[in-house]
């Protein structure tokens, strides 16, 4: 006994559009904010190293 089609059922044959959503369909939001965090991390200590004072300048060298 062959099963009958369901004429309303008919599938979506136009391309998908994976291009946008390829990288990031898992990545969560707890992964979102460590990689967020780490960056923040990272900008801070770059410009606390790029504003700290010249030693000479302090010592009077």
């Amino acid at each position: 006994m062959q099963k009958i089609p369901n004429p309303h059922l008919k599938k979506d044959l136009r391309k998908q559009n994976t291009e946008s959503g390829y990288f990031f369909d898992d990545i969560s939001i707890k992964s979102c904010m460590t990689i967020l965090f780490v960056f923040i991390v990272l900008l801070l200590s770059i410009i606390s190293v790029v504003t700290s004072p010249n030693p000479s300048v302090l010592f009077g060298v």
